[in-house]
């Protein structure tokens, strides 16, 4: 009975680490764009690069763009990829400041600023850079641009839904942009 007992608290021991070591880990990747290359598998700069890349190209293949319109949602999709980067370092410097248990009302208040105009810069580049593709795109092209994401469609880029056909879903990237 005594080794049942040694058995069953050893298990509850190396679960409660397990499920500390998730929370932990979780909570303590919150540095904005850093952060997101740690939930990548520690993917450093260029090989965030390299899946962006590779996650875009997927998309225009799966959009079936080709030609012109290829290169045009590309450059699009480029221009807010760097927009992006721009809004999680801003995400990041106000996850600083309220991590800061020293920072005051104004410093919080500030950061709140900083970022919401950086937001607003981000759905700025967003809503142009879509208004400019469109009118280089068929209505056929846009709409497939608007299904995968391309196009800003509020689920971003892969968006949240389940394939051809129903069936199991699959996760998608970011909010406003696709990226």
């Amino acid at each position: 009975m005594k080794r049942f007992s040694v058995v069953v608290s050893a298990t509850i021991g190396i679960l409660v680490l397990v499920v500390g070591l998730l929370f932990a880990q979780q909570e303590g990747d919150t540095g904005g764009a850093a952060g997101q290359g740690a939930q990548r598998g520690d993917r450093g700069p260029a090989d965030r690069g390299e899946w962006e890349q590779e996650r875009l190209s997927r998309v225009l293949t799966e959009a079936r763009l080709i030609g012109d319109e290829r290169s045009a949602a590309e450059a699009a999709a480029k221009a807010k990829q760097d927009a992006r980067r721009e809004l999680l370092s801003a995400l990041g410097e106000l996850r600083e400041t309220t991590d800061d248990v020293k920072a005051i009302d104004e410093q919080l208040t500030k950061a709140m600023a900083a970022y919401r105009k950086a937001l607003a810069e981000y759905r700025g580049v967003v809503d142009s850079q879509d208004k400019a593709l469109e009118a280089k795109l068929s209505v056929r092209s846009q709409a497939r641009c608007l299904a995968v994401g391309i196009l800003d469609n509020g689920m971003g880029m892969g968006g949240m839904r389940s394939g051809r056909g129903g069936g199991g879903g699959r996760r998608g990237g970011g909010g406003r942009g696709g990226f």
